[in-house]
């Protein structure tokens, strides 16, 4: 299976917050935690959320395997191992990690699996207006930018 990744065409992010929206509406999320949020700086916005990395320096940095890959290449948490002393916090090169203060564990993107499960697409891809989010192998990704060019 190949694995699934999420990308953000940065040029193309207007600053709106569905994504964040629809990703605290998604996760029941009210305070606390921000699975992916959007930063200004200066004319930009920039979009902060797991890369899903191939090779997760949370996961490395993780004392107790609470981290973990799935066959899809999703990073997941398993919130039962995590005994929420932040070194993946610190160790995320993205700033994607969150601290969910009520619960006393790491938090991050998922990819929203449970609609992936259902074959839907993670809801802050759906919600995004410009389309700058972009998900699936990195095989279709591409292959979807390249038809926008031709």
């Amino acid at each position: 299976m190949e694995r699934i990744s999420l990308v953000v065409m940065r040029r193309d992010c207007m600053g709106c917050h569905a994504c964040e929206v629809a990703c605290r509406q998604e996760h029941g999320l009210s305070a606390g935690p921000t699975l992916i949020r959007v930063l200004e700086r200066g004319p930009l916005y920039v979009p902060i959320y797991c890369h899903h990395c191939a090779k997760p320096p949370c996961k490395e940095a993780c004392p107790t395997g609470a981290i973990w890959i799935d066959d899809r290449g999703i990073v997941l948490i398993d919130e039962a191992e995590c005994i929420g002393c932040k070194a993946c916090l610190e160790a995320c090169p993205f700033g994607a990690m969150q601290f969910d203060e009520a619960k006393g564990v790491a938090s991050k993107c998922d990819l929203c699996l449970g609609r992936l499960t259902r074959g839907e697409e993670p809801a802050c891809s759906r919600a995004c207006p410009t389309r700058c989010i972009l998900w699936g192998s990195m095989r279709e990704i591409l292959s979807r930018k390249e038809a926008e060019v031709s």
